[in-house]
């Protein structure tokens, strides 16, 4: 067992003569796992060779193998942790200087014979875990990655940031030791730009003020630059090349059942995904050149290509800064820009959310594609009308239909895939809009059809989920795990098992009775505040 997950070992059958070392059956523990000290013994004998190496990979296990790539991630994220806290001591006492060396650059080229962009990196890390507090013993102990970790780097790199990075560290280090990478980065822009809220407006003006493109030939091959612009625009022109994309493999999918009939699903297509990639580019430019001289300059409006999710209080806060809506009442207390209900919010956003790490990363202000948007990029599409609501009351179109309904359809599909990414299996980075919506708990288990109970998989891990008896649970974070059939959970090296809602039998069960309470409330008060809307509106 290495973190909370469960290797069962693969039955093998042992090759007749195989000998492997002693020192490969010594680096593993009493219970199958690998055991760090003795793999660091093992590593370090300058007698093993790689034809050595060579013959353990061979003669091991299924889940020995798996044992050791997990324990070799374990050993780069300690060494890389040490090595990043001694390059900081180094810098400290300017041990460069002793053999002449101008800087810590210097002496990493010489001793190191490292690259600048590696040396780059290395520094970065080692004033980061210098500055960050426990961002050293996350990685130490394997809790995060390298890559998490290089990420927080980067961003205490930026000292607009830093003074809040550090008084934010311990939320961000949860965050990144149970999201996966993608969203841990998104989280992480998300805070750069809640930290440093002005500078990131200069900086959507200069990428909007540098925007350009080039499209040359050199030697006969086609080259494509582009750079800057609009957020919500590259969004756009992104989903545009994508339907293109998907309707070129359509033809290609077309053409090979027309050929092979039954049996093309084992023929392969026409074209590489590359060649299609070429051929969607060109089509898009040809189209757009067919209806460049057309009369109309504004042709109608397609389904939006573009969805910008905005959670409620982020709503609230763009509302209020923009002078639409009152934040207190007329005696001065406290109120919700977005409901009108008394609120203890002390304005700061990032202040109110330090003591709630699950409100941060439930935190919506991006498109569906996850890119992060300033305020006033949301306020523009409000103004502009360019809004509608994907998770709605009940005057909306109903989301939660309960156990009337065993398939996900229209608005509840659509609204699922939304609110995710890509495919829920781990490691899985297709986009959800090629995904199927399925139960977490299944239907014939009493799953019931809400977003709370839903699942975005791919085709394959739909299907693998059913032939190999996986599920999924939601743990008290919202967050879906994957179960093997024997109960183990898929989790990443070093992170900690999740909670589940049903491992606190001791909780009050009017806790969740006082939530829906206020969900009642939020949508009574809506709705009032929308029939004033309306008087209003008649009267004038």
């Amino acid at each position: 067992m290495v973190n909370g997950t469960i290797i069962e070992p693969t039955e093998q059958r042992p090759r007749a003569g195989s000998g492997r070392p002693d020192n490969a059956v010594a680096a593993l523990g009493h219970d199958g796992g690998m055991d760090l000290g003795a793999l660091c013994d093992m590593i370090g004998r300058d007698d093993r060779t790689v034809d050595d190496i060579a013959g353990e990979l061979f003669d091991a296990t299924d889940a020995e193998l798996d044992e050791r790539v997990r324990a070799l991630e374990l050993l780069r994220r300690r060494v890389e942790a040490e090595s990043a806290l001694t390059l900081a001591t180094v810098e400290q006492r300017r041990l460069y200087l002793a053999d002449g060396h101008r800087s810590m650059k210097g002496y990493l080229r010489a001793t190191c014979n490292s690259s600048n962009p590696d040396i780059a990196a290395e520094r970065r890390l080692a004033t980061a875990v210098d500055g960050v507090p426990g961002l050293a013993d996350a990685l130490h102990t394997g809790r995060i990655g390298v890559a998490q970790a290089a990420a927080m780097a980067r961003v205490y790199r930026n000292p607009r940031v830093r003074n809040r990075l550090v008084e934010f560290a311990a939320m961000l280090l949860e965050l990144a030791e149970r999201c996966c990478y993608d969203d841990f980065v998104i989280a992480l822009r998300r805070f750069e730009m809640l930290a440093d809220i002005d500078g990131a407006h200069h900086h959507r003006d200069a990428q909007l003020e540098g925007r350009n493109v080039h499209v040359t030939v050199v030697g006969g091959e086609l080259h494509l630059d582009a750079q800057g612009g609009d957020p919500v625009v590259n969004d756009e022109l992104q989903a545009i090349f994508h339907r293109f994309c998907e309707h070129e493999f359509r033809k290609d999918a077309a053409a090979r059942r027309a050929e092979h009939g039954d049996d093309a699903a084992g023929q392969p297509l026409a074209r590489s995904h590359t060649q299609r990639s070429y051929d969607a580019f060109v089509d898009m430019a040809r189209r757009a050149n067919a209806h460049l001289d057309t009369d109309t300059d504004t042709p109608a409006a397609p389904n939006p290509l573009v969805n910008i999710l905005c959670d409620q209080r982020t709503m609230a806060l763009v509302l209020a800064d923009a002078g639409l809506a009152p934040t207190t009442t007329l005696s001065g207390d406290p109120i919700d820009p977005f409901t009108g209900l008394p609120t203890d919010t002390t304005g700061d956003l990032l202040a109110d959310l330090v003591a709630d790490p699950d409100a941060f990363a439930r935190m919506r202000c991006d498109t569906a594609n996850g890119t992060p948007l300033h305020p006033h990029d949301v306020l523009c599409a409000v103004l502009a009308g360019h809004i509608r609501r994907v998770v709605v009351d009940t005057e909306g179109v109903v989301i939660d239909l309960g156990r009337k309904t065993r398939l996900f359809t229209g608005p509840a599909r659509e609204a699922a895939k939304l609110l995710v990414r890509r495919c829920d299996h781990p490691g899985c980075d297709l986009p959800a809009d090629f995904c199927d919506v399925d139960h977490v708990t299944e239907w014939v288990d009493n799953g019931t059809t809400d977003q709370h109970n839903a699942g975005v998989n791919c085709g394959r891990h739909n299907r693998h989920k059913h032939r190999h008896k996986f599920t999924r649970r939601r743990s008290i974070h919202g967050q879906s795990y994957t179960i093997r059939p024997d109960g183990s959970i898929i989790l990443p090296i070093g992170a900690r098992p999740p909670t589940f809602p049903d491992d606190h039998p001791d909780d009050d069960p009017d806790d969740d009775a006082g939530v829906h309470d206020d969900v009642i409330e939020i949508a009574r008060q809506t709705r009032r505040a929308r029939a004033r809307l309306r008087a209003l509106r008649r009267a004038g």
